[in-house]
């Protein structure tokens, strides 16, 4: 197999928010939710990493939808990203005790704010075999076992060129000591869409 590597460097508008020193304490799901609904009231996916599995679902700017109805619970919830082509809400676990937990967001949001160097990047997801599910969800495979749930059916993979990705966007920071010393480096990555092995999109056009 051999996938192409691509890189694009431009530059975009942008600016983030995040939870700075506030302390943010989410119990359960209706919580989580309450707080996606507020930072986050646009179309999106959802990509969950959970302490023992990767849920993937869709967001249709109230509610999240996960293959078999499955929610990603707070106590968890390692790192969560909800994005679309435009913003990505990245939310984060620090610690747990006994029924809530400690987490902090990122909000950022591209279009508008100071002008930004970025890289964007496609990254691949494992999987040559793709099965359709009920509900519009689509199961991707490899031989070695693993496999990934992707919310949307428009997927073509093979074990050659055709392939799900990831496109991320990773955003440039210049480090100045001095009239003759620069030093650049990345500050943030954000998820922006699905794609296929020719960067078209996968799951639909979402508003942001």
């Amino acid at each position: 197999m051999k996938i192409k590597k691509e890189i694009d460097l431009h530059s975009v508008k942008s600016h983030a928010e995040d939870s700075m020193e506030d302390k943010l304490e989410l119990s359960d799901f209706t919580s989580l939710k309450s707080l996606i609904n507020t930072k986050f009231p646009h179309k999106g996916f959802c990509v969950s990493y959970l302490d023992n599995e990767v849920l993937i679902g869709k967001y249709d700017g109230n509610g999240l939808k996960f293959y078999q109805n499955k929610l990603p619970e707070p106590q968890f919830i390692q790192k969560l990203r909800l994005f679309n082509e435009t913003q990505e809400l990245l939310l984060w676990r620090k610690k747990w005790k006994d029924t809530c937990g400690e987490f902090s967001f990122r909000l950022r949001v591209d279009g508008d704010g100071i002008e930004t160097d970025v890289i964007d990047a496609k990254q691949v997801l494992w999987g040559t075999t793709a099965k359709k599910l009920e509900d519009g969800f689509t199961e991707i495979s490899e031989i070695r076992g693993t496999k990934i749930i992707l919310p949307f059916n428009d997927i073509e993979v093979d074990d050659k060129d055709k392939r799900v990705f990831i496109l991320t966007r990773n955003y440039i920071s210049y480090d100045t000591n001095d009239s003759s010393y620069q030093q650049a480096g990345y500050v943030d990555c954000r998820f922006v869409k699905f794609t296929d092995e020719n960067g078209n999109i996968l799951g639909g056009e979402l508003d942001g």
